[in-house]
């Protein structure tokens, strides 16, 4: 007799019902499963579509391929267009707060800083300070003192856009060549903006500040307006602002009546006041005239 106790043969016991035996797939892990194969697929069609779009790219590109001397000009043409652009744009970063000094909407007008002293009957007795007078209009200056100050400042000032290239480029040259500052590139408009917005500090960034701003007054102003601003604001020694008050200061007399030695002379105070002032460097004065 058989005993009870023994297990069946291999694959020949009784069938039962139940949960899932620990190898087969649980409905949670069937679901990630599913996920993954999904993602799977997507990642590849998407890198399909990447690489299709990849190969029709190059084929559009292979239109334009140059080879020998033309790829040089290419490539040295597109350096120089991200070389510009990138300049382009960290000059107008540097320029951008020059620009907020143009928000004040009184930026032409200027406070009057002398003192004039008066006696009981109100004759003027002395002054003290600055002087400064723009009374005189540019149509009753001398064609002298005009053409005497542009032939020294600035001789292409009626022809460019504000900034004088080509006088920059003859000043950079000859400066490189002088080793050191012997000429000024400045243009009139130029030295406007300096007057008016900024600083007489020698840095890049004062230069960059100082041409944007000279493309900003000649959009504003016509060429006489800026003529006639910078005759009146350029500081010429003295205590004295403008021409007119600086005809006063060492002529007696108004800018309308100067001759033209004394037109030379006042013209060539722009570039350094305190070393060609005549009160101070007689010599100096009329050789700089001369």
């Amino acid at each position: 007799m058989a005993d009870s106790s023994t297990p069946p043969p291999f694959g020949k016991g009784p069938k039962k019902d139940g949960p899932p035996s620990r190898g087969g797939l649980g409905p949670v892990r069937q679901f990630f499963l599913d996920l993954d194969a999904r993602l799977n697929a997507a990642l590849y069609a998407f890198w399909a579509w990447l690489r299709g779009l990849w190969d029709d790219y190059s084929t559009f590109m292979d239109r334009f391929h140059v080879s020998g001397f033309r790829r040089f000009a290419v490539e040295g043409m597109s350096e120089a267009a991200t070389l510009g652009t990138c300049g382009a744009v960290l000059m107008l970063a540097l320029a951008i707060p020059a620009f907020n000094e143009t928000t004040d909407e009184d930026w032409l007008k200027r406070s009057e800083l002398a003192v004039t002293f008066l006696d009981r009957y109100g004759n003027r007795i002395g002054e003290r300070g600055i002087r400064h007078n723009d009374s005189v209009p540019l149509e009753e200056m001398p064609d002298h003192l005009i053409k005497a100050v542009l032939a020294t400042e600035d001789r292409r000032f009626y022809e460019h856009f504000g900034i004088d290239l080509a006088g920059t480029l003859r000043a950079l040259t000859t400066n490189v060549r002088a080793g050191g500052v012997l000429q000024g590139g400045s243009s009139i408009t130029q030295q406007l903006a300096k007057n008016l917005f900024l600083s007489n500090e020698r840095t890049i960034e004062r230069k960059v500040k100082e041409a944007f701003l000279a493309i900003w007054l000649e959009s504003r102003l016509k060429k006489n307006e800026i003529l006639k601003l910078y005759l009146d604001r350029a500081y010429l020694g003295g205590g004295s602002y403008g021409v007119d008050a600086a005809a006063q200061f060492y002529f007696a007399k108004s800018a309308r009546d100067v001759s033209l030695a004394e037109a030379a002379m006042l013209a060539g105070l722009f570039k350094a006041p305190t070393r060609f002032a005549p009160h101070v460097n007689l010599p100096a004065a009329r050789a700089r005239a001369s």
